[in-house]
């Protein structure tokens, strides 16, 4: 299902240095790539019989484990501070209920692609994978 023209990170690395791309790049590199591989993931351009291997070796699933939840921890700390202000403030600002839906959104992505990663990684199987994009496209443009 994944739409076989959109270029993901993963198929843009192999097209850079090869099918062996993974021994190319620091791990860091892939932490830092985590919202771009995420993005992928929701928006369904990653094509999972073609590059699912790659979510099975542990240099890029450990480091993007690293990267989404270093990402939920975030997006969950400005959640509860937003909420907490709302809530103990007293100014009732506008949009806010936009805003905390949309933060809640971002938990709900980054929860759930990290839940589906440590099952992966679990499981040994990547098809825990295949029901993410059905499951977070509704969420596709909460990520930026």
């Amino acid at each position: 299902m994944a739409n076989s023209k959109a270029n993901s990170y993963i198929r843009s690395m192999c097209e850079r240095f090869g099918d062996d791309w993974i021994v190319a790049v620091k791990p860091e590199d892939i932490q830092r790539s985590g919202k771009r591989i995420v993005k992928d993931m929701v928006r369904g351009v990653i094509d999972y019989e073609t590059y699912g291997r790659y979510f099975l070796d542990p240099k890029f699933l450990e480091n993007l484990i690293i990267a989404v939840s270093n990402e939920l921890d975030i997006n969950t700390l400005y959640l509860n501070a937003v909420t907490f202000y709302i809530n103990n403030s007293g100014i009732m600002v506008p949009n806010s209920g936009i805003y905390i839906t949309h933060l809640q959104s971002i938990y709900y992505v980054y929860n759930t692609i990290l839940n589906k990663l440590l099952q992966v990684r679990m499981e040994q199987n990547i098809g825990c994978l295949a029901d993410t994009t059905v499951l977070l496209y509704e969420y596709r443009n909460h990520l930026n």
